[in-house]
C-alpha cells in the first residue's frame, strides 16, 4: 500500500494532513484562526497555496502550477457580424428591423 503525501497547514504547524484532505482542511482551519489568516493569502495558480501576504508575488512568479500560457499575452482575433460592421452604433441597431424574416416583433 502506497503512502500518501503529508501536507504542513499553514496555519498551524502542528497540523499534518493528507494531501487529498488539504482543501477542507484549510477552510475550516482559516476560520479558526482568523487573526492568522489576515496574515495569508492565496495563490491564484493553486488554492491549496497559502502564503503570508508579503511572500505572494514571490511564490506566484515561481509557483510550480503557474502555465506558461499565463506568461503569453491573450491575442483573440476580433469577431464582428457583417451587418454590424463599421457601425459601431449597436443600440440603434437593435431597433430597426433589418431582416425580412424576422417578424411578429
Amino acid at each position: 500500500m502506497e503512502l500518501e503525501a503529508i501536507e504542513l497547514c499553514p496555519y498551524d504547524p502542528n497540523h499534518r494532513i493528507p494531501a487529498s484532505r488539504l482543501q477542507y482542511h484549510l477552510a475550516s482551519c482559516k476560520k479558526k484562526n482568523p487573526k492568522i489568516a489576515k496574515k495569508m493569502a492565496n495563490c491564484k495558480y493553486n488554492a491549496c497555496h497559502v502564503v503570508p501576504i508579503k511572500r505572494l508575488k514571490e511564490h506566484e512568479a515561481n509557483c510550480v502550477n503557474r502555465s506558461a500560457v499565463d506568461d503569453e499575452p491573450l491575442n483573440l482575433p476580433k469577431v464582428t457580424h457583417p451587418r454590424f460592421e463599421g457601425n459601431e452604433n449597436f443600440s440603434s441597431a437593435g431597433n430597426q428591423i433589418t431582416d425580412p424574416d424576422v417578424w411578429n416583433v
